[in-house]
Parts: structure tokens; sequence; C-alpha cells
């Protein structure tokens, strides 16, 4: 092999490396959770059959409401914080294929509303009223993927 060779090979490979070491930081930004700051203002139980979406629970400063009367029994009495456990989300699968639990936040850098789903857990941990440290994916940026801190 020649000297040239041997240089534009290395150039070859010195570029590649460069490209991939490029794509591999984009992917894992993409990829990589954004830390958001916000006030629950709201959070929803809401019931999904195929395109059609119910408020089952509802609850705000107000306190929490049943919008679905068929469920009003689930509800435990004198409840502040609206929690689902595992048997009440149970019971909601008989009747809705498919829960979701979203939560209103104001977020406080942006200061606007913003509406996010969440897992039951982490829904049953956000307290209307108070200030939540949370992430959510750059790529799904309406899903929380873990409360940080409350």
């Amino acid at each position: 092999m020649k000297l040239n060779q041997i240089d534009d090979t290395r150039k070859k490979r010195a570029v590649i490396i460069f490209l991939a070491a490029i794509l591999f930081i984009s992917v894992k930004g993409f990829l990589s959770p954004v830390v958001g700051v916000g006030f629950v203002l709201q959070k929803e139980v809401v019931g999904v059959e195929g395109e059609e979406r119910t408020i089952i629970f509802q609850s705000g400063p107000e306190g929490v409401s049943v919008q679905d009367a068929a469920c009003g029994q689930l509800l435990p009495e004198g409840s502040e914080n609206l929690q689902i456990n595992e048997s009440v989300e149970a019971e909601l699968k008989t009747m809705y294929p498919e829960i979701e639990y979203i939560v209103r936040m104001r977020l406080c850098i942006e200061d606007e509303v913003r509406e996010y789903r969440a897992s039951r857990e982490d829904f049953n941990t956000l307290e209307v009223g108070r200030v939540a440290k949370f992430r959510v994916y750059r790529s799904e940026r309406d899903v929380i993927e873990k409360i940080v801190e409350m």
C-alpha cells in the first residue's frame, strides 16, 4: 500500500467515526428525558373506548367529583387527593377497555398550562395545588416518565 492510500483510509475512518459520534449524540439527546416543574391544577381519570373518551373522576381546587355516575361508588368518601388503587383500576377496566390518568399543570418556567398522561402510581403521587418536579422524554413530551420531587 502506498502512503497516500493509507492517509485516505485513515481520513475515511476518521470521517465515519465522526459521523457515528454525531449520530449517537443526536439520538441520545433526542431520547434523554427533560426535567420540568409545574403547579398541579387538575387531575382526571378518563375511560377510553375506541375514539370515545369519558371523564370518570375529576379533581381540582374545589375537590374530587364523580363525572360518570356509574362509577360513583368506586371512589372512597372524603378523599382530598384523587388516588386510584389497583382494585378500583381493575373495576374501571371492566367498564372501559383503557384507563388514562391525566394531569393538567401550569409550568413554572414557561407559564403555560399543559396536559400530561401519567402512570397510575405517578398520578397518585401528584396532588392538586402542589408543585411537582417531573421528567418527560423529548420524544413524548405529553407523558410523564417519572416524578422527581413533590
